[in-house]
């Protein structure tokens, strides 16, 4: 009987196992049913007319006057021209495992899916890479009126399981949202009045403030109507496993949980002659590997087990010259949105300004980066960085000096030093915060040489290294005093989703209300210049609430023979932009 019971544990041992560690993409629905869109919800409209906020139509009239559509057929291939399809390419995967591939309402940001979207959506329009105009994404056509957007649907345009993308499943998506609370719902809500389909094909988005029409078509994402039948309160625990139909090239084939997913290109892909396209999505196979730091990525690479290397860490870069000197690299700067990378300090935990200008005065950032980078680094001039002619110009700075923070320090009731050089209040409290990190060398090292010039003007930093799942939770939470925080920088300037009384936590660890602020945006969102998101950028020195981190535009990228990458590729990332190929054969 012992022997019985013990054999069937090891059996659910065993399942429970191989559940845990691979499961099977969703797969691509068979031909001849991929054309048939799925219904919408029986009671959709009736739904869609609860939204408080901005309003929803599904079955809106068409307009009465004509439109001035433009279209992009004499764009040029974003790709070049040498390029082939097929083949196989193996990359490394910056940041954890995803805890979660939801495509909105997740709680915490996902570093992967950064590289999930890049190859598996393509949006109602974008920016051409090479010649910076609006191009054709899902819409084939488009046209701005006044306050009005128009968007009129490629007809070919289908989703990874084969369905058609019609108008209705974008006021899905909004409303999906918009019942569960999601942050997308605030940030379209805030810029748009109302989003009309005019039958299947047509699409209108009326807006409240002026912005770009690539940045409104960053806010809005299709949903396919079959795959979010099942969608309710509980979504974030019943869908968090389960992968999206999208509208680009590649889905999700296979994944191998916390080592490995795999994403295959889609067989007579709809967009691929779309000049944003063209010439790129090159391999059948794209394999991502989840490696735990940058020492093992470099091993992978050297012992052939990945294709391409892409670093910004000169340091490693310089060490491993030897190793590399037989392969082709490529070393480039390239201008674009930067992620502000820095130190994000807390209002709610840390609610004295003036104890957060000592601290950003105790930070000696600037020798921080020196040594990381060897006297190459730069530190960010301002929050808003690559932005061409909207960038600020004259943002002032917090720079190292221990003298200022210590009359800062006073201000806010820090006085007496102790035995140990810690300032202490007449509480007796010691000067003490805490710096919540995702950990590496590289941030590691920054740490470092915070803490020792911290303590120099008499501020003890406590170093709370922590995977970045936990460092997620807390940000959610508001929990954190400092955190070393980015994410990727949008395509155009939104300092409301990072600085707005409204903003959520997952994109604005800093906690602020300020009416100050939330006026300095208005302003901005109203005149879009460098003069007023500059005013935004100074609120941001005043309020004392960002130490800028380094810029990471300089790319180190290494790659065996048989990958092709263009000598002087016009993105900043060679391999999220996926102008790769493979030639002449993989080996």
């Amino acid at each position: 009987m012992r022997r019985t019971l013990a054999f069937l544990l090891l059996c659910v041992v065993v399942v429970a196992w191989w559940a845990t560690t691979s499961r099977q993409g969703d797969p691509v629905p068979p031909a001849d049913g991929g054309n048939t869109p799925a219904p919408y919800p029986a009671d959709f409209e009736q739904r869609l007319t609860r939204v408080v906020g901005m309003r929803l139509e599904l079955h809106a009239p068409l307009p009465g006057a004509p439109i001035p559509w433009q279209t992009a057929c004499d764009h040029p291939a974003a790709g070049h021209a040498a390029a082939r399809k097929g083949g196989r390419v193996r990359l490394s995967n910056a940041g954890p495992f995803p805890a979660h591939f939801l495509a909105f309402g997740g709680t915490t940001a996902q570093f992967f899916h950064q590289n999930l979207r890049a190859a598996t959506e393509i949006p109602l329009v974008a920016t051409h890479p090479r010649t910076r105009q609006t191009t054709a994404g899902v819409a084939e056509a488009w046209a701005c009126e006044d306050r009005s957007i128009w968007f009129r649907l490629n007809p070919k345009a289908r989703y990874t399981n084969g369905r058609p993308i019609r108008a209705g499943d974008y006021l899905l998506a909004i409303l999906l949202q918009y019942e569960q609370r999601c942050p997308e719902f605030q940030a379209l809500a805030e810029v748009a009045e109302s989003l009309c389909a005019h039958g299947d094909s047509l699409l209108s988005l009326r807006l409240k403030s002026p912005v770009s029409i690539t940045t409104a078509a960053q806010l809005l994402h299709a949903a396919e109507p079959g795959f979010y039948q099942h969608f309710d309160s509980r979504f974030r625990e019943t869908y968090a496993q389960r992968i999206p139909p999208a509208t680009g090239a590649y889905q999700v084939s296979s994944i191998t949980r916390g080592r490995c997913i795999c994403l295959q290109r889609i067989p007579s892909w709809w967009g691929e002659q779309l000049p944003l396209c063209r010439n790129r999505f090159n391999a059948d196979t794209l394999e991502y590997h989840f490696l735990t730091d940058e020492a093992q990525v470099w091993e992978y690479f050297l012992a052939g087990r990945l294709d391409a290397l892409q670093t910004r860490n000169v340091a490693t870069w310089q060490q491993r010259m030897d190793d590399i000197a037989h392969l082709p690299t490529l070393v480039y700067d390239a201008e674009y949105p930067l992620p502000p990378y820095g130190i994000a300090l807390n209002t709610r935990t840390l609610p004295d300004r003036e104890l957060r200008r000592g601290l950003l005065h105790a930070m000696n950032m600037r020798l921080a980066i020196e040594h990381m980078w060897r006297g190459e680094g730069q530190q960010l001039p301002t929050f808003h960085t690559g932005y061409a002619d909207l960038t600020p110009t004259c943002t002032p700075q917090y720079h190292y000096a221990p003298e200022t923070a210590r009359a800062c320090f006073a201000r806010a009731g820090y006085t007496r030093q102790g035995s140990d050089g810690i300032l202490r209040n007449s509480q007796d409290k010691r000067l003490s915060v805490r710096l919540l990190y995702s950990p590496n060398e590289k941030i590691s090292t920054m740490v470092a040489h915070l803490i020792r010039s911290a303590a120099f003007c008499g501020a003890e930093i406590i170093a709370e290294p922590q995977p970045w799942q936990t460092c997620q939770r807390q940000i959610q939470e508001r929990r954190h005093q400092l955190v070393f925080w980015a994410i990727p920088a949008p395509e155009a300037p939104t300092p409301a989703r990072f600085f707005a009384s409204h903003a959520p936590p997952q994109e604005s660890p800093f906690g602020l209300q300020s009416a100050a602020m939330d006026a300095a945006i208005a302003r901005f969102e109203q005149a879009p210049a460098a003069e007023t998101l500059s005013a935004v950028d100074t609120l941001v020195y005043k309020e004392a609430i960002w130490l800028p981190g380094w810029k990471e535009n300089r790319v180190f990228l290494v790659h065996h023979p048989w990958l092709q990458i263009p000598p002087s590729p016009w993105c900043y990332d060679a391999a999220d932009a996926h102008i790769f190929w493979v030639h002449p054969a993989e080996p």
